[in-house]
């Protein structure tokens, strides 16, 4: 399975490990060197740069990474699209993403979290829905059964979070960090391209 990543750069590391592959991240790639051609032809195009409410712009760090019409001139036909970038359906980058040809979105209204150097929250569901596109289930089947195994780390970090409350341990803001990370990431859909249900 083909699978291209772009994300600012300070958000690298993550990136590579649930996505699978080397990212493309801004800064170096500004809007203004950011070719949309680099999005065609891949199965899963996994997103991890800073949105807005309501602008039509991906920023990296400290950098504009990409605008809703270099989303519409790419050939996204095919492809599924995990963002983990905050404020996506509140933007008018989804409506670019399916402008673009993108058969489906997975992204979570407002703040998403997702961590720099380790892979959880958001990344740990993009990362969980890449290995099981991967094996050939359907996008719908991939994002519904990496949802329950994400349901599933809430609820264990949770009651670690519960016995740690009644014995403090040095790892308790770890924990809840973890589990408002995780409750966040519930809060994502899997949208499908309403031209492509026709």
């Amino acid at each position: 399975m083909k699978v291209f990543a772009y994300c600012a750069q300070s958000l690298a590391h993550s990136v590579k490990r649930a996505a699978g592959v080397i990212p493309l991240t801004s800064p170096p790639l500004t809007m203004e060197t950011f070719s949309p051609s680099l999005l065609d032809g891949h199965r899963l195009i996994y997103f991890k740069l800073h949105g807005r409410p309501r602008q039509p712009f991906w920023y990296g760090d400290k950098v504009t990474a990409l605008s809703a019409d270099q989303l519409r001139q790419a050939n996204l036909q095919g492809s599924i699209v995990f963002a983990v970038n905050c404020h996506l359906p509140q933007s008018p980058m989804l409506q670019a993403l399916f402008d673009g040809g993108a058969e489906a979105v997975i992204a979570g209204p407002g703040t998403n979290y997702a961590w720099s150097y380790s892979v959880d929250g958001a990344d740990l569901l993009g990362m969980t829905v890449r290995r099981l596109l991967s094996t050939g289930l359907s996008p719908r089947l991939a994002f519904e059964t990496a949802r329950v195994q994400l349901q599933a780390s809430l609820a264990w970090t949770t009651a670690r979070l519960e016995s740690r409350r009644r014995r403090p341990h040095a790892r308790t803001e770890f924990l809840r960090d973890r589990e408002r990370a995780l409750r966040d990431t519930m809060d994502f859909r899997l949208v499908h391209n309403p031209r492509s249900q026709k």
